[in-house]
């Protein structure tokens, strides 16, 4: 994972903006990170079993609403179903 304490507020205020780029995900292959949010175009079901996402502890895969940004440093990022923005933390 990512260092978060290693960049000033300005950067790390940029980083939550998605200023280091974003992809567009909409398929169901891993993708590697990291990044620091996701917004969902439309349902999109996050693939638990094939993230990683240590930081969580015992989750179950989940769906993102239509709309919707969660926040976190994710160091990949699979789809069951869905389109997703992807931005990038570096």
């Amino acid at each position: 994972m990512a260092d978060i304490y290693k960049y000033t507020d300005t950067e790390a205020s940029n980083l939550s903006l998605g200023q280091n780029g974003c992809i567009l995900i909409d398929d169901d292959v891993e993708h590697t990170g990291p990044y620091v949010a996701i917004t969902a175009l439309t349902d999109a079901v996050v693939d638990v079993d094939q993230c990683d996402m240590s930081w969580i502890d015992d989750v179950a895969d989940f769906t993102i609403p239509k709309g919707v940004t969660i926040f976190g440093l994710f160091a990949s990022i699979e789809l069951d179903s869905g389109t997703v923005i992807a931005y990038k933390a570096s």
